[in-house]
């Protein structure tokens, strides 16, 4: 059953032709598995006192779960910094590393505006760790409520209800989070504790009596049947609605599956049951864990490096996870748990030594996480021209000494795109010794001029507007920075450019556009009634593929950057004509606007590229500007603030 469970699970994440669309409820089944298993274990030391039953129990999980993924998580930050550049994603990532050492992914994950099959969550190679995270969080109430049946259950029938009322608590709360809070209800225990806790209530029901002769004949099609609602998970299972219903279908299966075999016990296995104990199956049943932990981390790998969509990669893959698999559970995982040394043999030892090691690699990772340039093998490890950080100049620059400069300040609100002009904005207060007040959110564009600004980001950008009102002075400038045209990666690009700019075109409806112009109109209204100066850049090119993805000898040749790195100027134009025929508009309704259009700097010819003519990177991704692109770009900024202010031209300092 272990077996069936991880292999769905690499089989859905690995997306070999969609075979198993709802392979991603092998993990319910291995939470199943689990309550079932461990409270068999702790039946077996049912004699011990409370405090010995506790730490035993916690000895063995640690020596049990604890080694493999230290491996896993340490081999995993190293191959991060060396093939992974640093992008938006990157510190959600390393706290999701982070987090795992100590089993709190889950939580990590769970405050990210991301579900577990959005497309960022691909990138990750710490993502599969939720599921550890909810195991153990299970494990510290589990032991304890487990001990008070075994003492009770003869005298109070009461404590036969205590863990069933429990887990129909948890499905409740499932049911109502997976609308209300659907990443709470995937990745957080409440929600999952009914899972671990039915293999727990099958386990009491059937694991600590013999089985009825009724019984036994029901067993196999008991089997029959779980495998059917297992199998029918991995099939059918609806990600919008996990885990309820569909995990239900799942863990009602395992139950089944488990009950059959248990059942059974004394008696001739059936044909189905017979194949379930095949030694090729067992085997990899016993390696599972270390098969969950290795196959996610070299999936992103892959993803980040050659690709997956290449046969040999797809061919190769299985013998690398199962290598690994099978190096991490003979070298690691087996010797350290059978293993009769006093640490691994005395509780406390095996605590503190656990914890102390974990410690140690934590830290070890958070200076990888840190450093990551010290240890990549790719071109964005120079990040001062990758990265559109607050670099400090490394050029000599002048300043700008004019009375009308002084006390002025330029406010920056919009998006990631307004991340991605740090650069220039801090040459900006270098240069002109203005005060620049950024205010950045991800996926919250402001003025978008495609479509109205995002509902969800209302609150908190009213929040910011109203602090610009209040620090702002008459004549200061707001610089409105968004993305403005649809993005072009991911696209299907066979038939020409042409052909995808118009299908991108054909998604900005005319409600798009007017539903764009009602925003711009509420917001440019209400900050040139406050007196305010205002900036919008005009769309800037967008490419196919991205650089940082596509600039380094081990991933080149990934199919994600077969599309280029250029884009045919006449088309980004077309792309953008909507956007600038609205923005023209808007012009000519409000004289505190002005437009700031950098596309001919970053793109002086008939092509358009992520590179300038020196072979410098100008974009970071397919839409970010790069350190470089920011440098490129500034005393074109710079001119156009000067302009709004009246001010003098640089003088050399």
């Amino acid at each position: 059953m272990r077996a069936m469970a991880v292999l769905s699970v690499i089989v859905f994440h690995l997306d070999a032709f969609s075979l198993l669309p709802g392979g991603f409820t092998g993990v319910d089944m291995f939470f199943v598995i689990s309550g079932y298993v461990i409270s068999l274990s702790l039946w077996e030391r049912r004699d011990l006192a409370f405090g010995c039953y506790l730490a035993d129990f916690y000895r063995r999980r640690l020596l049990r779960i604890m080694p493999a993924l230290l491996t896993v998580l340490c081999v995993s930050f190293v191959l991060s910094a060396m093939f992974m550049p640093q992008f938006w994603l990157s510190e959600l990532i390393n706290r999701t590393g982070l987090a795992a050492f100590f089993g709190l992914s889950n939580i990590v994950l769970a405050w990210n505006t991301d579900t577990y099959f959005s497309p960022s969550a691909e990138l990750n190679p710490y993502l599969h760790t939720w599921s550890l995270g909810v195991e153990e969080q299970f494990y510290v109430l589990f032991p304890a409520l487990f001990f008070m049946w075994l003492r009770c259950r003869q005298k109070s029938v009461l404590m036969w209800t205590v863990l069933p009322l429990l887990a129909i608590a948890s499905l409740i709360i499932g049911v109502y989070q997976v609308n209300a809070a659907p990443l709470s209800a995937f990745y957080l225990l409440p929600g999952r504790f009914w899972e671990l806790a039915a293999g727990a209530i099958l386990f009491q029901a059937l694991g600590t009596r013999n089985a009825t002769p009724r019984l036994n004949r029901l067993a196999p099609a008991m089997l029959a049947v779980g495998l059917g609602l297992v199998l029918t998970g991995f099939l059918f299972a609806n990600p919008r609605q996990f885990p309820f219903p569909w995990a239900i279908v799942t863990v009602a299966g395992s139950l089944l599956m488990i009950a059959g075999i248990v059942l059974r016990a004394d008696s001739a296995p059936g044909l189905l049951q017979r194949a379930l104990q095949h030694p090729l199956a067992t085997y990899i049943g016993r390696l599972s864990y270390s098969l969950y932990l290795w196959h996610w981390p070299v999936i992103v790998l892959l993803r980040w490096t050659v690709g997956l969509e290449l046969l040999a990669v797809q061919l190769l893959y299985p013998v690398l996870v199962g290598l690994l698999a099978a190096a991490s559970y003979h070298w690691v995982e087996t010797p350290i748990r059978s293993g009769k040394s006093v640490v691994q043999r005395h509780a406390w030892l095996t605590l503190v030594s656990s914890l102390g090691i974990a410690g140690l690699m934590w830290l070890g990772a958070q200076w990888v996480s840190a450093n990551s340039s010290v240890l990549s093998l790719s071109q964005t490890r120079d990040s001062y021209t990758w990265y559109a950080y607050k670099h400090y100049p490394q050029e000599d620059f002048d300043t700008v000494d004019d009375p009308r400069l002084k006390d002025r300040q330029l406010f920056v609100i919009g998006d990631s795109h307004t991340a991605a002009y740090r650069t220039l904005l801090k040459s900006i207060e270098l240069k002109l010794g203005i005060k620049v007040i950024e205010y950045e959110q991800g996926g919250c564009s402001v003025v978008s001029l495609i479509g109205p600004d995002p509902a969800r980001c209302a609150a908190t950008r009213e929040a910011q507007f109203k602090q610009i009102e209040a620090r702002a002075k008459p004549g200061d400038v707001v610089f409105l920075a968004s993305l403005r045209m649809p993005e072009l990666a991911g696209r299907e690009w066979r038939e020409g450019e042409a052909a995808m700019v118009d299908q991108a075109l054909g998604e900005l409806t005319a409600e798009n556009i007017e539903a764009a112009r009602i925003a711009a109109d509420t917001l440019l209204s209400r900050l040139q009634a406050a007196r305010l100066n205002i900036l919008i850049d005009a769309p800037k090119p967008l490419f196919k593929s991205a650089p940082n993805r596509c600039s380094d000898w081990f991933n080149r040749m990934n199919p994600v950057c077969a599309p280029g790195l250029t884009m045919a100027r006449d088309q980004l134009e077309r792309l953008r004509a909507p956007q600038m025929l609205l923005l023209e508009q808007l012009q000519a309704r409000y004289q505190a606007l002005h437009t700031w259009d950098p596309l001919l700097l970053l793109c002086p010819g008939p092509i358009c590229s992520a590179y300038d003519a020196n072979g410098k990177p100008l974009f970071f991704d397919s839409n970010h500007l790069s350190g470089h692109g920011n440098r490129v770009l500034e005393p074109d900024f710079t001119a156009a603030l000067l302009r709004i202010w009246g001010a003098t031209t640089p003088v050399t300092e």
